[in-house]
């Protein structure tokens, strides 16, 4: 019986990695979240030529208005001029703002690559549509104005320090129809958070009634290739009325919009989000679709075409302390998948510790080595028990068969004899399954925790390993992984049929075959569970035997 349940345990792991795998082999990445070097360098996109000289501003010619841009808003008269992009250099981020419509146009974390070796740039454009934190109206020819027309901005550049942390670029327009427009960006040096203020002024209009809105899009930048896509979802997401809600980009049609108490709405994949936050004169969020192209926003209050808002921006990574310490509920972008929201509760604190010794090896890969002893260490006294129970089943394996063979036709009084034979001998036929049993929520928050980390991508640990968060190129690991799990096999007391002890043999070879695609931190993490686990048992059987 005892047999049959750790059979069925490890069977259950299997079937856990397999279909997440087989997943990630047959499904399509998610609609509207690849990468391309457009994307990740808008200067490359069409009709976006420009230079850049040193840390200051950025000046292209204007090139004109696509015959698209044109037929879709002829009449409106834009400010004319030469676009300039003010840099502002903080603390591993860079932002290149327009003055061109006050838009945003490069968001770099310089810390992070995508799978091209390219500084990961949140800033997702092909050339078309709108950039993001544009400013669109109900109405056609006041959008045009809104997003071609050239503001002045205050400064050419802006460099933040830990001594000078704070700074603003102001963008302002004036119109000659009377339309005012200024826009205030606020950064920190130490927070990834963007403040936003915006006032339009538009009383020659007041007649028809303007209604704004703020956009970030189409979609975000920073998509990398990750063997979990399958289960993250990547796409438009909020957070409004304590629910975190989802829109699959293949399933909207028109705009969709989010009223209530609403946190934020962002765009978000594994590794990276953009999240706008509504402070004050915002009204709801909302995500629209134009064509092939996804933006989410927030709606502002309008009162006689006029409007004053205040929201935040922050375009970062999705790292568990940093979205914790930013507040605004953002922690709620982390999404370990369906099983893994199950045991949140122990991925955080585990994700947490490696955090920790992190800042004490200043290598994830040790970090990891630590972890599994601590929880080797926590869990030895129920390891223990289980080993001593399948032991000593094994011993009395022979009565066993014995009892069962002389009452195979009468079963109530087989069950009586063997719990008398169990309850002479000191052993529970269960007692070698339930402890591991225990282990199960822990084994599952800590695979979260290293599958869906951004901490440990790009972490190396040594030799060739130099990203914990992808396979390892050389199959080492693997390997070294399954000969461990063959041995402990090895070591391991049977108390099951020929057939039985057949399929948990041929186990380690499926195991190592799965593993070769898996991340190297979690292989390194069960490589040296099974370490652990076989010094435990040779402890137990063979120093400790008489004990």
């Amino acid at each position: 019986m005892e047999n049959r349940v750790l059979l069925a345990f490890i069977l259950s792991l299997f079937v856990f990695f397999g279909w997440g795998y087989f997943l990630s082999v047959v499904q399509e990445p998610p609609a509207g979240q690849t990468d391309t070097a457009a994307q990740n360098n808008p200067s490359s996109a069409p009709g976006a030529s420009s230079s850049t000289t040193g840390t200051g501003a950025v000046k292209t010619p204007e090139a004109g208005l696509t015959a698209a841009e044109e037929g879709e808003t002829a009449g409106a008269e834009v400010i004319e001029g030469t676009e300039t992009l003010v840099r502002v250099m903080g603390n591993g981020v860079e932002y290149d703002i327009s003055n061109r419509g006050a838009t945003l146009r490069k968001v770099l974390l310089k810390r992070y690559h995508n799978d091209q070796g390219d500084t990961v740039n949140l800033v997702r454009h092909d050339g078309r549509g709108s950039w993001p934190l544009a400013i669109e109206s109900n109405d056609s020819e006041v959008t045009r104005l809104l997003q071609k027309s050239y503001y002045e901005p205050s400064t050419e550049s802006l460099t933040l320090s830990a001594t000078e942390p704070t700074g603003t670029v102001t963008m302002r327009l004036k119109h000659p129809s009377g339309v005012e427009v200024e826009r205030i960006f606020t950064f920190q040096y130490d927070q990834p958070l963007i403040g936003v203020e915006t006032h339009i002024k538009a009383p020659a209009l007041a007649a028809k009634n303007l209604q704004y809105q703020v956009l970030w899009g189409p979609s975000m930048g920073g998509r990398v290739e990750s063997q979990t896509d399958y289960i993250v979802f990547s796409g438009p997401t909020a957070f409004v009325n304590n629910e975190r809600i989802e829109n699959d980009p293949e399933d909207i049609s028109g705009e969709i919009v989010h009223t209530g108490d609403l946190k934020w709405t962002a765009f978000q994949n594994k590794y990276f989000a953009v999240a706008l936050v509504p402070e004050t004169g915002i009204k709801a969020g909302l995500v629209k679709k134009d064509g092939d192209r996804v933006y989410v926003g927030l709606q502002m209050e309008a009162v006689q075409s006029n409007a004053s808002t205040k929201h935040l921006v922050y375009a970062g990574t999705k790292q568990l302390q940093v979205l914790e310490d930013t507040g605004h509920k953002l922690v709620r972008l982390i999404d370990y998948g369906w099983l893994g929201n199950k045991f949140a509760f122990l991925v955080k604190p585990l994700l947490k510790t490696l955090q920790y010794f992190y800042g004490i090896t200043q290598n994830y890969g040790w970090s990891i080595v630590i972890l599994t002893l601590i929880i080797k260490v926590l869990f030895f006294p129920l390891t223990h028990k289980s080993f001593k129970s399948m032991k000593g089943m094994q011993k009395i394996q022979p009565y066993v068969k014995i009892i069962q063979e002389r009452n195979k036709d009468d079963r109530q009084k087989m069950n009586e004899e063997l719990l008398e034979l169990y309850k002479k001998h000191k052993v529970n036929p269960l007692g070698g399954c339930l402890p591991m049993l225990l282990q199960i929520p822990v084994f599952i928050g800590l695979y979260h925790a290293l599958f869906f980390s951004i901490e440990l991508k790009g972490a190396p640990f040594f030799g060739w390993i130099q990203d914990l968060s992808v396979a390892d190129p050389y199959y080492v690991t693997p390997m070294l992984m399954g000969a461990t799990m063959f041995l402990q096999q090895k070591l391991t007391p049977t108390t099951g049929d020929p057939v039985q002890q057949k399929i948990m043999m041929f186990l380690p070879i499926v195991f190592t075959f799965l593993f070769i695609s898996f991340p190297a931190g979690l292989v390194i993490y069960w490589t040296v569970n099974n370490i652990l686990t076989i010094s435990q048992q040779f402890y137990i059987y063979r120093i400790a035997k008489d004990s």
